[in-house]
Formats: C-alpha cells, sequence, structure tokens
C-alpha cells in the first residue's frame, strides 16, 4: 500500500506531468504515423530526421554529431496539422514540443514539457505561439512568438523528390547576433 500512495503523489507532481508528456508524445507518434500513411498535399506530412553533418550553423556551434532530432507533421480534420518535435538541447536535456495548426498567417499555441505540464495542470495558457504561412506549394515560413514577442522566421522547403527538405534561420537573435543556419 505504501508504494501505492508514494505513486499517486508522484502522479500529481512534476515526475507525473513528465511521464504523461513522455506517454503522449509516444502516443502521438503512433497516431501521426497512421494518419501520415495517407499523404495529402503536403509533401511535409511524415517523419524527418536531423542530417547533423550536412547542416550549417552560423555563428555555431553545430550540434553534437550524434543528435537525433525527430519532427513529426500530420494531417487533421479541418485543414489542421500537428507538429510534434523531440530531441535534446546543447545540454543534453530532452525537448519536447507540440503544436495544432494552420497554414493561414495566423498564431496558434505552441506546447513544451513546461508550457504543457503548465496547461495540464493549471489550464495556464502557453506563452508559445507560432504563425504558418504558405510560400509556395512545397515551402512555408514560421515564426514563433515568446511572449507576443516575434523571433526570427523559419523557412522551410521539400525537395522536388520529396524525400528531404531545409530549414533556413536568418536574422538577428534577441542578443543582436547575426544568425544564419540551414538545417
Amino acid at each position: 500500500m505504501k508504494r501505492f500512495s508514494h505513486w499517486q503523489s508522484m502522479a500529481r507532481g512534476p515526475i507525473g506531468v513528465l511521464l504523461g508528456v513522455v506517454v503522449a508524445s509516444f502516443v502521438l507518434v503512433g497516431a501521426a504515423r497512421a494518419q501520415s500513411a495517407g499523404g495529402g498535399d503536403d509533401p511535409i506530412i511524415g517523419a524527418w530526421i536531423l542530417n547533423v553533418e550536412r547542416s550549417v550553423y552560423t555563428p555555431g556551434p553545430r550540434p553534437p554529431a550524434d543528435l537525433i532530432s525527430r519532427r513529426q507533421y500530420a494531417n487533421l480534420a479541418g485543414g489542421w496539422m500537428r507538429f510534434t518535435l523531440t530531441t535534446n538541447n546543447a545540454l543534453g536535456n530532452p525537448i519536447f514540443q507540440i503544436g495544432v495548426f494552420k497554414l493561414d498567417g495566423q498564431r496558434h499555441p505552441v506546447h513544451n514539457i513546461i508550457t504543457l505540464g503548465s496547461f495540464m495542470t493549471t489550464g495556464q495558457a502557453s506563452n508559445l505561439t507560432r504563425s504558418y504561412r504558405v510560400i509556395n506549394p512545397r515551402t512555408t515560413e514560421s515564426t514563433t512568438y515568446t511572449d507576443g514577442v516575434a523571433g526570427i522566421p523559419v523557412v522551410r522547403s521539400v525537395a522536388p523528390d520529396g524525400n528531404s527538405f531545409i530549414e533556413r534561420v536568418n536574422g538577428t537573435n534577441a542578443q543582436g547576433v547575426e544568425i544564419s543556419n540551414a538545417a
């Protein structure tokens, strides 16, 4: 009985939230795989793994060569899409993001481990939003906003054969540093 009580108290705390996020991410990846099998009009639909060796990060540093960064895009009903990202930051800590959006130029909430935990426990809305707009059938631009402040736009272009895509980030970050990344 003591173990059950201990588990019950953990389920209400930060560990329970983290476990919920991990379980949700596996469920979402499985659901996205099933949904993306049908294809759709957008060539980005599916799962993608970052090729660190072919990526350029200026001013740097480049992530470690063994970094696994997985992005998943899936069609949802009503013209919505779901984006999930699972990776690690420079310190090796896990990063998780999820968002549901339309390619309409409007801001839609994005969640990470922190904002999703707050939303699940208190209902507090995410301070992160992202807008997506279509440039052409294979290219979109997204801008992430933190507390309403726009970050550097990201332009994503899918190759004509549909087997790869590149994300370009060019601009000045909040610290005044010029960024020119191609992942």
